[in-house]
């Protein structure tokens, strides 16, 4: 099992799991870093399954977003995606992932956290190896789309997550996960969730107020995104929402170093069980490739 720790950034202790790859013959440069980053409402033991993978294969840093997990709690809605970044940037310099002789680190995002992950590789591409972009979440990347479909599609996805977010802000959380994630995981994810699963989205539902307000004013220009040459892997499912799968297209056609990989589910709440272990494989295959 990783150790878990904790960093500070400015006021907000961040907690994050880091697993040292068990490979004492091998020099650490040559060992791949990956963070993984969950999406809003989950956190670090939501990414499991893909975790257990990689466990011997690299070393694993897991942060906790901030109001989710151990990590602190947010209690207002002054946050933003650039804090979502430092607050990135500060789990792996405290883990130990940034120094002269450390290799370059692959980031695996879903979500919110991939919405992170994207602006850390916008900042500082020169400490990334790759991305991997799951189901990432911001409406805004649609901006400028002209296709009516995925213009209804942006702004619905906008307005769930805004009468979510406010819904949060009032303390109304029944209202709040049912605002946000009926659009993302249907109307029944409540029955299909795990208990603990269950009351692990009740907890962080608090965040929802938060997190949804800085994703939804987070915008990265079309020649932003063409800056970006990190190499990506973006994956989707079939089952994501609309405006998921859009956003996926977009920074697939758009980033000069993208490829697009869709599958059949990614299930809420648990991402890369039941047909999202098929996932799993591509991310392995992404990894080996780019070592």
């Amino acid at each position: 099992m990783g150790i878990t720790r904790f960093a500070q950034n400015d006021l907000a202790r961040l907690s994050y799991e880091l697993s040292p790859a068990d490979h004492p013959d091998v020099d650490p440069a040559l060992i791949p870093a990956v963070a993984l980053l969950h999406a809003t409402l989950a956190d670090r033991a939501s990414l499991g399954p893909l975790r257990d993978t990689l466990l011997d294969q690299v070393t694993l840093v897991q942060p906790d977003a901030r109001g989710h997990g151990g990590s602190a709690a947010l209690t207002d809605r002054s946050f933003t995606v650039t804090d979502m970044a430092n607050d990135l940037y500060t789990v792996l310099e405290a883990a130990g992932l940034l120094g002269n002789d450390s290799p370059p680190v692959h980031l695996i995002g879903h979500g919110q956290g991939a919405i992170a992950a994207l602006e850390l590789a916008r900042r500082r591409p020169d400490l990334l190896a790759s991305l991997i972009l799951i189901e990432p979440d911001a409406p805004s990347l649609l901006d400028g789309e002209l296709d009516p479909q995925l213009v209804l599609a942006r702004e619905e996805a906008r307005m769930a997550g805004r009468q979510a977010a406010d819904a949060a802000y009032k303390g109304l959380t029944d209202a709040a996960l049912a605002g946000y994630l009926d659009r993302r995981w249907g109307a029944d994810w409540r029955t299909r969730l795990s208990k603990p699963r269950l009351a692990a989205v009740r907890r962080h539902a608090g965040a929802l107020a938060a997190s949804l307000d800085a994703l939804d004013r987070y915008h990265l220009l079309p020649d932003e995104l063409r800056a970006i040459a990190v190499p990506t892997l973006v994956i989707v499912a079939a089952e994501s929402p609309a405006a998921e799968r859009a956003i996926a297209r977009r920074l697939a056609d758009t980033m000069p170093a993208a490829a697009l990989r869709a599958v059949t589910s990614l299930p809420g709440g648990a991402p890369f069980t039941g047909n999202g272990e098929v996932a799993i494989a591509l991310v392995v295959d992404w990894l080996n490739e780019h070592a």
